[in-house]
């Protein structure tokens, strides 16, 4: 028979999260959210609690085999308390199992442990100033040269550029042109020829978007992870994983400012009443509820079907168009329900809007997954 329900031990797992996120998690989280500096001491807790260990080998301190499913619950879990802290665990699984899968014993035995542990953090540097989501058409050069690669080439938008110690870089052969060619790299970011610049958004400060440039910059040929000049493949394999997780970490912010919104309208009185008394209250936050269910339930089918190995790149992008807008909107409902006092900066409602509003862009627009769905659908005609 189907079940929809986790296992003992991950339901186990979910509660120790959900206890953590409301007890250490949710009561400081508009004071980080309010700085653009990494949380490590909360992120260094997830290490502790073996969050970001999950689905990387034991040898290197981690769960052993991908567990994609347990890794977004652990996601939306931690979301509830705070979506910036939240996010760790996707950054973890997606850069840790690249790494994992195709990197060399010297750069595994150095940068795992550290992952795992939360005492290191990995950026991925795909974006460029006229390369998105056209991961193809990226102009960062790596030109081959005795012992390793010289790199060249800017980055833009890339999470934790300024708190990363290093990044997983992809870049082409020079001459090479469209998916061909391109090849992924871990460079340290305290390397001679890096520079960063911070690029505050109006949400996520914590998480230290930026800027990357790269002036023949050297790394050995250990530090290729994957095979050369197929760097492509196994960057859009990895955001398969990523984009229903954060999917799940939109909606545990969602959920918990809906159910906020919930305790609020019991509270609230207006007309001898309390607010709950009005449907002009209760059915938009019924509607919210409801499509937060189902877009829960996309993101956990995309998962699932991942874990067992099936064929889920339409899933996953349907998962990172659909849910980030479903949480925004029951956010943005949540808020006006609570009226000035939503608005107020000494609410997480705004925050977590905010905060949410950068998934409506990172990891790829609404408009390059309804693409790729669409691709699904239609054959290659959608994507010309």
């Amino acid at each position: 028979m189907l079940s929809f329900a986790f296992d003992d031990e991950q339901e186990q797992f979910r509660k120790e999260l959900v206890a953590f996120a409301a007890k250490e998690l949710a009561p400081h989280y508009r004071r980080r959210a309010a700085v653009a500096e990494f949380p490590w001491d909360a992120h260094r807790r997830l290490g502790d609690l073996g969050v970001l260990g999950i689905g990387i080998p034991a040898e290197y301190g981690g769960t052993g085999d991908p567990d994609p499913i347990t890794l977004g619950m652990a996601v939306e879990a931690l979301s509830y308390g705070d979506v910036n802290v939240g996010a760790g665990p996707i950054y973890v699984g997606l850069v840790a199992a690249q790494i994992a899968a195709h990197g060399s014993a010297e750069v595994c035995g150095e940068w795992l442990p550290r992952i795992v542990a939360g005492t290191a953090m990995v950026a991925i540097a795909v974006t460029e100033p006229a390369a998105g989501s056209d991961v193809s058409g990226l102009l960062t050069t790596a030109r081959q040269v005795p012992g390793g690669y010289r790199i060249s080439g800017e980055k833009i938008a890339i999470s934790h550029a300024i708190t990363a110690q290093a990044a997983l870089v992809y870049a082409r052969e020079p001459g090479s042109t469209g998916h061909q060619g391109i090849s992924c790299f871990l460079v340290p970011l305290d390397a001679d020829g890096v520079e960063r610049r911070h690029m505050p958004g109006m949400g996520a400060l914590p998480l230290g978007w930026g800027g990357l440039a790269f002036t023949d910059v050297f790394v050995p040929d250990t530090h290729l992870v994957g095979e050369p000049g197929r760097g492509f493949a196994g960057a859009m394999s990895h955001f398969d994983f990523s984009r229903p997780a954060i999917g799940l970490a939109c909606l545990g912010a969602a959920q918990a400012s809906i159910d906020e919104t919930v305790e609020w309208s019991l509270q609230r009185q207006a007309f001898g009443r309390p607010i709950a008394a009005f449907q002009g209250v209760t059915f938009p936050i019924a509607e919210h509820a409801t499509f937060l269910e189902a877009a829960r339930w996309l993101c956990y089918r995309s998962l699932w079907t991942r874990d067992a190995g099936g064929a889920h790149t339409s899933y996953a992008a349907m998962c990172k168009w659909w849910p980030p807008q479903v949480a925004k909107d029951a956010i943005e409902t949540a808020m006006v329900t609570f009226g000035n006092i939503g608005y107020s900066t000494e609410s997480p409602l705004q925050q977590r809007y905010r905060d949410v509003c950068s998934y409506l862009i990172g990891d790829g627009t609404a408009g390059i997954q309804k693409r790729i769905i669409a691709t699904s659908l239609f054959g290659r005609v959608a994507a010309s």
